[in-house]
């Protein structure tokens, strides 16, 4: 008797283990989903600002650039 009773608890803690795996995908993709659809408004919303002001966008990628410059090491 005892066998059966650790198979039927293995078995229902399979399916309550398989339940939770579908429910951590799920919030994987709407996660994704929302981090995709923030990086398209954030696209966005820059290249308005760089349509709009392109001499500050101009300086401010200069400015990026000359401290990445002062940041990574030179061989």
């Amino acid at each position: 008797m005892k066998p059966i009773l650790a198979l039927a608890t293995l078995a229902l803690v399979t399916l309550v283990l398989e339940e939770k795996a579908r429910q951590l995908a799920g919030d994987a993709q709407d996660a994704y989903g929302g981090a995709v659809q923030h990086a398209r408004a954030s696209s966005e919303a820059v290249s308005r600002k760089v349509e709009q002001q392109p001499l500050a966008a101009l300086f401010v990628a200069g400015a990026v650039g000359y401290l990445v410059s002062m940041v990574v090491p030179r061989r």
